[in-house]
């Protein structure tokens, strides 16, 4: 059976299923996919010229920082990643040392939508895909109403 690159570093998406949906690059990452940022990487490291990190949010990388960062969007926490119409969740996956390792992006579908480091951006209906050893498991969901959605009429 051959494997991709991705699945090896990632084993779970050859038996969950995912598909590549952009090329790699070095513009951006998971965190900055997450917020539709696609022009900058975002790390909290100082001294880091060519990242961007919020200028009012601590220089850590704490899973209370990436939870800032997302509730500066609009984002609260929620109780699970199940698919909920008009919402838009994001899954925090946190290392085996408690440092945010990355975060996915729910779609209207219910797959997720992944910024993989340098990589690709992939598709994954399962959320689960990408834990292990590199990310990590998912600790935290976030939610927010589709930012593609209208908001409810009054009286409607």
């Amino acid at each position: 059976m051959v494997t991709t690159p991705l699945e090896r570093w990632f084993p779970r998406l050859a038996t969950t299923g995912y598909r590549i949906t952009s090329p790699r690059t070095f513009q951006y990452n998971c965190v900055a996919w997450a917020v539709a940022d696609t022009a900058r990487w975002w790390e909290p490291g100082r001294g880091l010229q060519h990242y961007y990190w919020p200028p009012e949010l601590p220089r850590d990388h704490t899973l209370a920082t990436y939870i800032q960062i997302f509730t500066a969007s609009g984002y609260v926490p929620c109780a699970n990643a199940d698919l909920v119409p008009g919402l838009e969740k994001l899954a925090i996956f946190v290392d085996s040392d408690g440092d945010p390792a990355h975060v996915a992006r729910q779609l209207p579908s219910g797959a997720w939508t992944s910024k993989l480091g340098e990589w690709e951006d992939i598709e994954h209906p399962a959320l689960t895909a990408l834990e292990g050893e590199i990310y990590g498991t998912v600790t935290q969901i976030l939610q927010r109403p589709r930012p593609d959605m209208d908001p409810p009429q009054q009286g409607a």
